[in-house]
């Protein structure tokens, strides 16, 4: 493959195709590859109330694009909403649900097994830089 010009390209080509791997690979997977990111971060999160303004944030995605994966998860049974914000009564909060809980274990397998595959012919020492440079570069994107 010729080198492409920018690592931003590059980036973008990557995500792509792990999503289209994601796709083929997930099997019984009941959610898309955005969804799933919606439910990392609320498994990082590890029960805390987030907003869907945090959602946003995080995803750098839109408040109707995130009202619109909560509302898919909580379809599924995935997720909860809440408005139990008693200081603010418009702050919308996203919760794993227990359903979640109980499929979580198939669905850290599937990523698990696409990582592999997507870092295969890398070494794990530069499994560890590439994922320290890449770190750095999403909290500097964060920051903007």
């Amino acid at each position: 493959m010729k080198e492409p010009s920018s690592a931003s390209f590059l980036m973008k080509m990557i995500v792509d195709r792990a999503e289209s791997l994601f796709v083929q690979n997930g099997g019984k997977m009941p959610v898309t590859a955005a969804q799933c990111r919606v439910l990392m971060y609320l498994e990082k999160m590890k029960g805390q109330a987030v907003s869907q303004r945090e959602l946003e944030r995080y995803l750098g995605v839109s408040h109707t694009t995130v009202k619109g994966l909560l509302q898919r998860l909580e379809e599924k049974g995935l997720v909860r909403t809440a408005f139990d914000d008693s200081s603010d009564a418009r702050v919308k909060h996203a919760y794993l649900t227990d359903t979640y809980e109980a499929r979580h274990v198939a669905a850290r397998d599937t990523i698990l097994r696409l990582e592999e595959t997507v870092l295969s012919p890398l070494d794990e020492s530069e499994r560890r830089e590439l994922k320290t440079l890449l770190s750095r570069v999403l909290d500097n994107m964060l920051t903007k």
